[in-house]
C-alpha cells in the first residue's frame, strides 16, 4: 500500500467518525426537543385539568351537599323535589359554563318528567314505585345531560341508548379524574403562591393514621395514659351517622364530577352514517319462518284462549292454562319488538320485508293480548297483586309500541321515537300516580267478601300506606275480620307494623303525603 493510499484511508476514517458524531449530536438534539415538547404538552394538560377542576369542583361540591342533605336516609321525603331541582340547575350550569349556551328547548321535557316523578315519590308509600321513580329520574338525568352536551342534530332511540351507556361507563372509568385534576390544580396554585400547602396536606394525611396507630398501642400498653386520653376526649361526641354522611357526600361529589367531566370534555360527538345492510336474503328467510310459526301459534290462541273452543288437556283448568307459559310469551313479545325495530333501522327497506315485519308485529299484538288474557284469567282465580298489575301495564305499553311500529313500517315519516317516548313516559306517570295498592286492596277484599277462598289477608297486610283508606274503611265495616288463620293472626296489626314509618315525626324534609294520610286515618279509627 502506497503512502497516498494510507493517507486516503485515514482521511475516510476521520470523515466517518465526524459524520457519526454529528449524527449522535442530531439524535441528542432531537431527543432533547422531544422531551421539551412532551414536558410542554404535559404542562398544557395540567393547566387544562386545573381549569376544569376550578370550573366543576365548586358546583359539584355544592350539588353533593344538597344531595346529601336531601336524600340521606330520606328516600321517600319531599326533599327529593329539592334534589331534582338542584340536579336540573347543576346540569344547566354545566351547559352554560362548558358550551356557553342554554339548554336545548327540546330537552326541557326531560326536566319536566324528573320533577313530576319527584312529586310522585313523596306522594306514595309504595317502595317499588319509589325505586322505579329513582331509576327513571336517573335515566332522564343522563338523557338531559348527554343531549345538551351534543350538537343540535336529531337524535333517535339508538343515539340515546348508545350515548347513555357510553356516558355511564365513561363516568365509571373516570373515577380517578377528580383526584388527578385536583392534584394539578393544587400544583399550579402552589407554584403561583410559592407556598407549602400541598406538603402540609400530605403530612397531615400521613400523620393521622400514624398517630392513631401509635396512640392505640400506647393506650393498650399503659392504663394511666389510656385513662388520661379517655378523659381528654370524653366531652367530644362523634355523630353515629358521620361515616354514612361522609360516604354519601363523597359519592355525590365524585359521581357528579365524573359524569359531567367525561360527558362535557370528551371529544365532540361525530354523527356517523348508519350502515344499511343491503343483503337481506338470510334475514328475510328467518323472518318468514318465524312469521309462519307465529301465525300458527296465534291461531291456537284464538281458538283455545279467546274463543273458548277446542278441548284442553285432561285435568287442566283455564287458570292453569293461563298461568302456563305466560312469562315466556312476555319475553317473546319484548324480543319481537326489539327485533322489528332493529331490522327497520339497520336493513334496507323492502316491500317483502315490510310485509313480513307487519305480520310479525300483528302476531306480537295477538300474543300480547293472549298474555294479558291469561293474566286476567289467573287474577280471577288467584287475586290481584302488584306484580300482576305491572305486567298488565307493560303489556298495554308493548301493544301501543307495536301499533306505532306498524305505522312506521308503512310510513317512514311517522315520528316513532317521539311516539314511543310519549307512550312510555305518560303510561308510567299515570301508573306512578294511580296508587295501585289501593286498587289491589279494594279488588282483593271484594273477592274475599264474594267467597273467593284464594283471598290472602297476609298479602294485604304487606301493602303500602297507599292502601290505608281502603283497608281502614273495610275494617270499620267488618270489625270482626281483623283476624285470620283461625283467629291467630291480626292482619291489621301486621299492616301497621309493616308501615310503621307513618308514625315517625314529620318534618319538611321527610314529609310524605301517603304516610301522613295513613297516620291520620288510623288515628281517627
Amino acid at each position: 500500500m502506497t503512502v497516498y493510499e494510507k493517507l486516503k484511508q485515514e482521511q475516510d476514517s476521520l470523515l466517518e467518525k465526524e459524520g457519526s458524531m454529528k449524527m449522535d449530536q442530531n439524535l441528542t438534539v432531537s431527543y432533547e426537543e422531544q422531551k421539551a415538547q412532551w414536558q410542554e404538552r404535559k404542562k398544557q394538560q395540567q393547566k387544562e385539568n386545573a381549569g376544569i377542576f376550578k370550573k366543576l369542583a365548586p358546583a359539584s361540591l355544592i350539588y353533593a351537599l344538597i344531595y346529601t342533605v336531601c336524600i340521606y336516609k330520606n328516600m321517600t321525603g319531599a326533599a327529593v323535589l329539592l334534589w331534582v331541582v338542584a340536579t336540573i340547575g347543576y346540569i344547566c350550569y354545566i351547559v352554560k359554563t362548558v358550551k356557553e349556551r342554554k339548554v336545548f328547548k327540546t330537552t326541557i321535557i326531560f326536566a319536566v318528567y324528573m320533577l313530576i316523578l319527584a312529586v310522585s315519590t313523596f306522594t306514595t308509600g309504595n317502595e317499588w314505585i319509589i325505586w322505579m321513580n329513582y331509576c327513571w329520574i336517573f335515566a332522564f338525568m343522563v338523557c338531559f345531560l348527554i343531549r345538551n352536551m351534543a350538537d343540535e342534530n336529531e337524535w333517535n332511540f339508538w343515539d340515546y341508548l348508545c350515548g347513555g351507556v357510553n356516558a355511564v361507563f365513561g363516568a365509571i372509568g373516570s373515577i380517578a379524574r377528580p383526584f388527578g385534576d385536583g392534584n394539578d390544580f393544587a400544583r399550579l396554585r402552589e407554584k403561583k403562591e410559592n407556598g407549602k400547602a400541598r406538603e402540609i396536606l400530605i403530612g397531615i394525611a400521613v400523620a393521622i393514621p400514624v398517630v392513631l396507630l401509635i396512640g392505640g398501642l400506647l393506650m393498650s400498653a399503659d392504663l394511666v395514659f389510656s385513662n388520661m386520653i379517655a378523659k381528654v376526649f370524653e366531652g367530644i361526641r362523634i355523630p353515629a351517622n358521620l361515616a354514612g354522611i361522609c360516604f354519601m357526600l363523597c359519592f355525590g361529589f365524585i359521581s357528579s364530577y365524573c359524569g359531567v367531566r367525561y360527558t362535557a370534555y370528551r371529544k365532540d360527538r361525530q354523527d356517523r352514517e348508519v350502515k344499511i345492510l343491503t343483503e337481506t336474503t338470510a334475514m328475510f328467510t328467518v323472518s318468514v319462518l318465524v312469521a309462519v310459526l307465529y301465525v300458527i301459534f296465534c291461531g291456537i290462541q284464538i281458538i283455545y284462549l279467546f274463543g273458548g273452543g277446542g278441548e284442553l288437556p285432561a285435568g287442566v283448568t283455564y287458570a292453569e292454562y293461563a298461568r302456563q307459559g305466560f312469562f315466556q310469551l312476555l319475553v317473546v313479545c319484548i324480543l319481537n319488538l326489539g327485533a322489528v325495530l332493529t331490522m327497520e333501522h339497520f336493513f334496507q327497506r323492502n316491500r317483502a320485508v315490510d310485509a313480513v315485519l307487519t305480520v310479525i308485529s300483528v302476531c306480537t299484538i295477538i300474543m300480547t293480548a293472549s298474555s294479558g288474557w291469561r293474566m286476567i284469567l289467573y287474577i280471577r282465580a288467584y287475586q290481584l297483586t302488584f306484580l300482576r298489575v305491572v305486567v298488565l301495564v307493560a303489556l298495554a305499553v308493548i301493544t301501543l309500541l307495536m301499533a306505532g311500529t306498524i305505522c312506521y313500517i308503512w310510513n317512514r315519516r311517522f315520528p316513532l321515537f317521539q311516539y314511543g317516548m310519549a307512550v312510555v313516559c305518560v303510561s308510567y306517570v299515570l301508573f306512578a300516580f294511580a296508587h295501585v295498592d289501593a286498587g289491589i286492596a279494594a279488588y282483593d277484599l271484594a273477592q274475599i267478601e264474594n267467597g273467593n277462598t284464594a283471598g290472602d289477608y297476609s298479602y294485604l297486610s304487606c301493602l303500602s300506606t297507599d292502601a290505608a283508606p281502603v283497608i281502614a274503611e273495610y275494617l270499620k265495616e267488618h270489625p270482626d275480620k281483623s283476624y285470620y288463620g283461625d283467629g291467630i293472626y291480626n292482619w291489621k296489626w301486621e299492616y301497621m307494623q309493616e308501615n310503621d314509618r307513618m308514625n315517625q315525626p314529620v318534618t319538611l324534609r321527610t314529609f310524605n303525603l301517603s304516610y301522613l294520610r295513613a297516620k291520620r286515618i288510623f288515628s281517627e279509627k
